[in-house]
């Protein structure tokens, strides 16, 4: 849980392999630029080897189980080629990874090859989430969050296409007011669920509850915002756990 930015990367229509590096290399000068400017903390290097093209350019689908057509199963669909880099725009918010990589046009699965839909074109989808950059303020938070939209803008400069879900709203009209409220109502969704779960578990023999949303200066404030706003759902939530005996954390952070 916690408030996200999802987007992907394109190439252009055609482009090949070499010219996908290329652009690639162009994306991450744009990054050090801005880590030269102040606008990041830092921009690691380019990576093109196996292991950290499995573990971030991996990309998904879901598909009826050969089994059991009534239920499904996700498909990994590893990267055949690729290169990707991360870039750390603040304290508290996740890395923010680019690139593109290759897919190929069918996986096996259950006996039989499925289509993955991503053969043809050099492209790369991955997801950020801002929220818990506002631990450390407002300003720490757009800088962020906003960030990292224009650097996707970037990429459009660059001639390539972006598609972007923002959960925050900022996102296609550049909203502020817009990030602010929905950033406020996430922190109190959050705050008032993991302060709730808190307060039902404390004291017996399960594992304390962590989030990182109780290191939010403004916790109380928002856990009581949040309850106000959820109350049903926090106690929907809060029995359910309860009944399974054991709580540990409540948000992956």
């Amino acid at each position: 849980m916690g408030l996200t930015l999802h987007y992907r990367l394109t190439a252009p229509e055609g482009c090949t392999a070499r010219r996908a590096a290329a652009l690639v290399r162009r994306l991450h000068a744009i990054a050090s630029g801005w880590a030269a400017d102040g606008r990041v903390v830092s921009v690691d290097p380019i990576m093109s080897d196996r292991a950290m093209l499995d573990r971030f350019g991996t990309a998904w689908r879901t598909v009826p189980h050969p089994d059991d057509p009534e239920t499904s199963v996700g498909v990994a669909i590893r990267p055949e080629a690729g290169w990707i880099f991360p870039v750390d725009f603040g304290a508290d918010c996740e890395w923010f990874w680019l690139g593109l990589c290759r897919y190929p046009a069918s996986v096996a699965m259950g006996g039989r090859d499925r289509a993955t839909r991503l053969g043809g074109r050099w492209q790369f989808a991955f997801f950020c989430k801002t929220q818990y950059a506002s631990l450390r303020g407002w300003e720490n938070f757009v800088r962020c969050h906003v960030g990292a939209v224009e650097l996707l803008g970037e990429w459009r400069k660059l001639g390539g296409r972006v598609k972007i879900s923002d959960e925050g709203g900022y996102w296609p009209r550049r909203d502020l007011a817009t990030l602010r409220k929905n950033l406020d109502r996430m922190n109190g969704i959050v705050a008032a669920f993991a302060g709730a779960v808190k307060d039902a578990t404390e004291g017996d023999d399960r594992s304390p509850v962590q989030s990182p949303i109780f290191a939010h200066p403004q916790f109380e404030r928002l856990e009581a915002e949040g309850e106000t706003a959820n109350a049903d759902a926090v106690a929907a939530a809060v029995k359910a756990i309860s009944s399974l005996g054991g709580a540990g954390k409540t948000d992956e952070g």
